[in-house]
């Protein structure tokens, strides 16, 4: 199937599954797919798929008990032990001898009943690392120990496989031009991206690795995991950009294919950019349309944010506002970009709404009262922590509100790596600290192994920088939370041609997809356009009045739990679409209905739900969809 370059409209198809075309809520309707140049229109064609040679199976392979798995068995005593390895496979799958092999970190663990099969699972990014993602999602979900022999994997590039180098030197990043907010869509801004896609492109591609940094290479590293296990199928379980994957997958390897579950959908029938396109008007509608509410609503449990949307709306905005004014007169370290970047990853779960909260008002704190230093100290964080009723500090702790701040030492490097928000902006800002120290101009500065690289490597990107701006200076009018994040990306100036696929999914068996109504990062729209893409394969449940991004395996919604368990451990799907319900934000008794692209048609659930404290599992859990949410903006 070729790429489609309008949104696919099929009211009669949508009113199958109680689902309505696209409407108007707090973010406004939503934006129609960007113009692509000519370039970028022509379908693409599937790479040949290569063989794997023999040398690559009969590697000598050394498993030793994972590091993590004492972690696994403190949530979940009865845990198999999960062993790691390190194995060798091509830099490019398709010329396996034409560079040095590199290392994929892989982790086993074998079913403790009767198993099923090989499962594993892709926790998101582009760039999530993956290798205790199977077991930790099993602590939640304890038939997965007993029914799968469990793998997990760090993605090539990412974690402990194979690094991707993003270098620079200290003389490129001294250089570069800055600006006190992005959100001003200035000449000045418009200068600051465009050499910041440069630097970004030139250091992620400084090395020959970093154009094999791809999905569909990635996908030959998994088909290669299934056959070193001698599995005859893969089953599956991915998360946002998992689900690229997991789509990717079927099409190149349709025969084995097994269960699939494709949760908070990338629209992976489409372009990379097509995707990132619609993230300013989910992110705001997820804030608009549940964060700002739900504040208001619990305006008697937090001090000074307002009673009503509107009211916490002018809030926020004030705060970022007089954020900004103090960085522009050199007294705050903080940036209005960097807290917008904080609510947004925040919202992917509904638990963070606390977190998000907690932020909003320590930057309120630290704009009625600058440190000396410019930055939060101590006393921003405590006094906002203070603003809360004790009903909402028990979904959050003080230590690691402390620990996100940097006002006190983490309580282990697991904790500070979840606490850590990485935006584009504090990645530059690091890198730029360390530059400054730099013995000599040309001294290496690392900017980690950034996502976007996969990107670029698997779909064509306009390659006027212009185009992009003019779409970021259109967004940021239009959506005035994170309109402003689409602007020029690294993949403008990536100088590899992309491996890109022409997903027909033909022979691929069904696969379940689930979408939450107002998921930030993943949205609804895109993701129910890749089911009509797809509609023979993929059977779609939707979840109406819910926004969190990930609802398989954690109980937001027992009929996506009934459904996905029914189809992970006995192989059925329901015998058409679906809309299911959700249950209550955080400290509330009741799901308050949003007006959205779901008509409300849902499967009926308990209308309250009591709070227990959260097990160890929950707890280690959501430390790793933290990991992953706070690195979507690198």
């Amino acid at each position: 199937m070729s790429i489609r370059l309008r949104v696919v409209a099929a009211t009669a198809a949508l009113a199958l599954v109680g689902v309505a075309p696209p409407a108007a809520t707090a973010a406004g309707p939503a934006p129609q797919l960007a113009p692509l140049t000519a370039s970028q229109t022509t379908a693409p064609t599937d790479p040949a798929t290569p063989s794997i040679p023999q040398r690559y199976l009969d590697q000598p392979i050394t498993w030793s008990t994972c590091a993590f798995d004492a972690t696994i068995k403190a949530a979940y005593p009865a845990a198999p032990t999960t062993s790691c390895a390190v194995v060798k496979v091509p830099m490019d799958w398709a010329n396996p001898d034409a560079h040095p092999d590199i290392k994929l970190a892989v982790s086993h663990s074998k079913a403790t009943g009767t198993s099923k099969g090989l499962l594993t699972t892709n926790p998101g990014g582009p760039g999530g690392a993956g290798l205790n993602y199977s077991a930790v999602r099993a602590t939640r979900k304890t038939q997965l120990f007993a029914d799968y022999d469990l793998m997990g994997f760090d993605p090539r590039g990412f974690g402990q496989s194979e690094a991707l180098r993003c270098v620079t030197t200290a003389e490129k990043l001294n250089a570069l031009p800055e600006t006190p907010d992005y959100k001003e869509r200035t000449r000045q801004t418009h200068k600051v991206e465009v050499a910041e896609a440069k630097l970004y492109a030139d250091a992620c591609s400084s090395t020959e690795f970093g154009q094999f940094v791809s999905s569909q290479q990635t996908v030959y590293d998994m088909d290669f995991l299934r056959e070193l296990l001698k599995a005859r199928q893969l089953n599956f379980i991915g998360y946002s950009y998992g689900t690229w994957l997991g789509g990717w997958y079927a099409d190149t390897f349709p025969n084995r294919v097994g269960r699939f579950v494709l949760d908070s959908n990338m629209d992976w029938t489409h372009t990379q950019w097509q995707n990132v396109n619609f993230d300013p008007f989910s992110g705001q509608r997820r804030r608009d349309a549940q964060l700002f509410p739900w504040i208001a609503r619990h305006a008697d449990q937090i001090e000074g944010l307002g009673k009503t949307t509107a009211q916490v709306k002018a809030k926020y905005s004030g705060i970022r506002a007089q954020t900004v004014t103090l960085y522009k007169a050199g007294e705050g370290k903080l940036r209005g970009d960097n807290l917008d970047g904080a609510i947004y990853s925040a919202i992917y779960s509904n638990t963070r709404f606390i977190r998000a909260t907690i932020d909003i008002l320590v930057y309120d704190e630290f704009t009625k009262a600058p440190s000396d230093s410019g930055a939060v100290d101590l006393g921003h964080v405590d006094r906002a922590w203070a603003r809360l009723a004790p009903a909402l500090q028990a979904y959050d702790t003080l230590a690691a509100t402390r620990t996100r701040y940097g006002v006190s030492a983490p309580a282990s490097p697991a904790l500070a790596a979840a606490a850590k928000v990485n935006t584009r902006t504090s990645v530059l800002d690091d890198a730029r600290e360390e530059a400054a120290n730099a013995p000599s101009d040309d001294t290496e500065v690392s900017l980690g192994a950034v996502g976007t690289t996969v990107r670029c490597n698997d779909t064509a990107w306009n390659k006027d920088p212009n185009f992009y701006l003019q779409e970021a200076d259109k967004m940021a009018r239009k959506y005035d939370f994170f309109g402003y994040m689409n602007g020029v990306p690294m993949c403008a100036f990536w100088k590899y041609a992309p491996q890109d696929r022409k997903l027909d999914m033909i022979g691929s068996p069904r696969m379940l997809i689930v979408q939450s109504e107002f998921d930030p990062a993943t949205s609804y729209e895109g993701s129910w356009r890749t089911h009509l893409d797809t509609k023979t394969v993929t059977r779609f449940v939707g979840i109406d009045d819910e926004g969190q991004h990930g609802q398989y395996i954690g109980n937001i919604s027992s009929c996506v739990e009934a459904i996905g368990d029914t189809f992970v451990f006995r192989g059925e799907l329901p015998g058409k679409n679906q809309v299911c319900g959700t249950t209550p934000l955080p400290a509330e008794s009741a799901v308050y209905p949003v007006v959205g692209p779901v008509d409300g048609k849902a499967v009926p659930l308990p209308k309250s739900k009591t709070r227990t404290a959260p097990t160890k599992a929950d707890l280690l859990n959501q430390q790793a969809t933290d990991v992953i949410a706070n690195n979507t903006l690198r």
